[in-house]
C-alpha cells in the first residue's frame, strides 16, 4: 500500500485520535466564524469559516486514508464498497495505491487551500478579497496549489515545505497584527500558527527519524486547540 512516509508503529492509531481532535476543532471555528460572519456581514469571517471547513476536509481525508492503511477491517469494507464501482475490468491497474494517492491528493490540496486563503485574510492595512482582480488571482493559486498536491504525492516533503512557507507569511501577519495591537487574543492567535508551522517543520524530517511525526502530531494538535480557546474568547467578546 502507498504510503507518503514511514510512522511508528506503536503511534499508529494514536494519531488519528489527534487529527479527529483538530478536525472537530476546525469544524468549530468554522461554525463559530459563520455565526459572526451573519451577524455582522464582515466578509473576512465567511472566507475565515470557509478556510477552516476546507481544513477539516483535509484532516477528514488524512483520517480516511491512515484508517485504511492502518487497520484489515476498515480496507476489507472499503474493498467491498468500491468493488461495484471499479469491477473486475481494470486489468493491471492497482485500485488500492490510487486510492490512498487520491486520498493524500485531496488531503493536501484542501490544507495548502486553507493556509493560502488564512493568509489573504491575516493581511492588514486593507480589506482583502473584494476587489474582483484579487479575487479571481484566487483561480491561479488554486492550479499551483494543485499542481504542488500531484508533485507531493511522488515527494512529500514538497507539501510540507510550501505548508511551512505560507505558515510563516501567516506568521509574520500575524505577529505584525500583535505589535499593532498588543492583545493577549493577538499573541495567542500567533502562538498557535506559530505551534502549526513548528509542527509542519517536524514533518518535513520525519525521513530522518519517524519520530518527528509523533512530536508533529503533538505541536499540530496543540496549536489547534489553542487557536480554539483564543477564537472563543474573541467571539464572546
Amino acid at each position: 500500500m502507498f504510503q507518503l512516509f514511514s510512522t511508528p508503529e506503536w503511534f499508529n492509531g494514536i494519531d488519528i485520535i489527534f487529527d479527529c481532535i483538530s478536525l472537530v476543532v476546525a469544524l468549530l471555528i468554522a461554525g463559530f466564524s459563520w455565526k459572526v460572519y451573519r451577524r455582522s456581514s464582515e466578509t473576512k469571517f465567511g472566507y475565515f469559516s470557509f478556510a477552516f471547513f476546507l481544513v477539516s476536509l483535509g484532516f477528514l481525508s488524512k483520517i480516511a486514508v491512515h484508517g485504511l492503511n492502518y487497520y484489515n477491517s476498515f480496507r476489507f469494507v472499503a474493498t467491498k464498497a468500491l468493488l461495484p464501482v471499479v469491477g473486475h475490468s481494470g486489468v493491471g491497474v492497482n485500485y488500492s495505491d490510487l486510492f490512498f494517492r487520491v486520498g493524500f491528493f485531496a488531503h493536501m490540496l484542501t490544507l495548502l487551500g486553507a493556509w493560502l486563503l488564512i493568509y489573504f485574510i491575516s493581511q492588514k492595512g486593507r480589506e482583502r478579497l473584494k476587489k474582483f482582480d484579487e479575487t479571481t488571482q484566487i483561480f491561479l493559486f488554486i492550479y499551483f496549489i494543485g499542481l504542488i498536491s500531484v508533485v507531493s504525492n511522488l515527494k512529500y516533503t514538497v507539501f510540507y515545505l510550501t505548508a511551512v512557507v505560507i505558515l510563516s507569511l501567516i506568521v509574520l501577519n500575524y505577529y505584525k497584527n500583535y505589535l499593532n495591537k498588543g492583545t493577549s487574543a493577538s499573541l495567542l492567535v500567533m502562538v498557535s500558527f506559530l505551534l502549526i508551522l513548528a509542527s509542519q517543520v517536524l514533518f518535513v524530517f520525519v525521513f530522518l527519524n519517524t519520530n518527528f511525526y509523533v512530536g508533529g502530531e503533538m505541536l499540530q494538535l496543540l496549536g489547534f486547540l489553542l487557536l480554539l480557546y483564543t477564537y472563543v474568547k474573541i467571539v464572546r467578546k
